[in-house]
């Protein structure tokens, strides 16, 4: 069965007075599971039902809680993008995700500090917040990086496909699963972005597709045939990343170059150039310092390339190989950053 990943409405609410911000959520909620039972009607799974806001009025950290306390049950609710760290820090401990857009070191040097503080409270937290390494503002169902145009609302998407993908003919095969998903949700904007999902792997399919394991030569050819092979099979509504995406910790493949040592977060920040989100849902050594340095290299990376790049690492003091338990993941293996 085709499997969308996210099904999000990105939107921006009428008012934040409390009562209305929850009848709203809880409006875009209902929509949400109508058009996850069309999609299931037409033979299609929708995995998560999921709400991004457009980052928070005055960036006001009180207003966290409000949002937290209005969002809908079993929906995955962002509250967008922050400057602030103290609002990224609350959103993780509030169960909302958030990123911060960096643009110098400054933000680069809070943004750091903020992650490492979450990450020490508990490391599944920082699954929860994300950087966008170019300070680009993205409209994208794919959390954290993800944030609600300001005075309007979307319906988007996004499908968990690798294991779907022909090798032996990947660009027709992407294209047919694109125009499925998009006949399961009729009118929604989808981010054709190439995810993982444990077993339902993208290193793997890079390695059966183009005999390449990640990070070993011939894999930056590889995602960027995989990428050429979206953006031709990608419809004209696109939105948001539409790249492939390597989060570490949510692809089995890539769990276990972790495990054994043959993967560090500067390996995948080099695939960076070649997709979108070359260091995502990593476990890696370091402190502050070390993640001010990464995420100013990422900023510099964003730039060269002209394009946004999310950066989602999770800190711990410990050494590469300490095992670490991040909840709702699994157990994951620090890497060297």
């Amino acid at each position: 069965m085709l499997r969308i990943r996210a099904l999000a409405i990105l939107g921006d609410p009428p008012s934040w007075e409390a009562a209305r911000l929850r009848d709203a959520m809880e409006d875009w909620a209902a929509e949400l599971s109508g058009r996850a039972r069309e999609a299931s009607s037409a033979g299609v799974e929708v995995w998560t039902r999921r709400i991004s806001l457009p980052g928070l009025p005055g960036d006001d950290p009180s207003l966290v809680a409000r949002v937290s306390s209005a969002s809908p049950d079993g929906v995955l609710v962002s509250i967008g993008h922050t400057r602030r760290p103290e609002v990224l820090e609350e959103a993780a401990l509030q169960g909302l995700y958030a990123y911060m857009p960096i643009q110098g070191p400054g933000d680069a040097a809070a943004a750091a500090s903020a992650i490492v503080r979450i990450a020490g409270r508990d490391p599944e937290l920082a699954t929860r917040v994300a950087v966008s390494a170019g300070g680009h503002i993205i409209a994208t169902p794919y959390f954290p990086v993800s944030s609600a145009p300001p005075g309007r609302r979307i319906l988007a998407a996004s499908i968990l496909y690798a294991s779907d993908v022909d090798a032996s003919s990947v660009a027709g095969s992407v294209a047919s699963i694109f125009r499925r998903a998009e006949g399961a949700v009729p009118g929604a904007a989808f981010d054709y972005s190439l995810s993982p999902w444990m077993e339902d792997s993208v290193a793997a399919l890079v390695e059966r597709a183009y005999g390449a394991r990640v990070g070993s030569p011939g894999s930056m050819h590889a995602v960027h045939e995989l990428n050429r092979a979206i953006r031709r099979g990608a419809g004209p509504g696109a939105l948001g990343f539409n790249e492939v995406m390597l989060p570490v910790e949510e692809d089995s493949a890539l769990k276990a170059m972790a495990r054994e040592g043959s993967i560090r977060a500067s390996d995948l920040l080099r695939l960076s150039s070649v997709c979108v989100a070359g260091v995502d849902m990593a476990v890696v050594s370091a402190g502050p310092e070390e993640v001010r340095r990464f995420l100013l290299d990422a900023r510099a990376l964003s730039a060269s390339a002209g394009k946004p790049i999310g950066i989602r690492l999770i800190p711990v003091g410990d050494p590469p190989g300490t095992r670490v338990d991040l909840g709702r993941f699994g157990r994951a293996t620090a890497i060297a950053l």
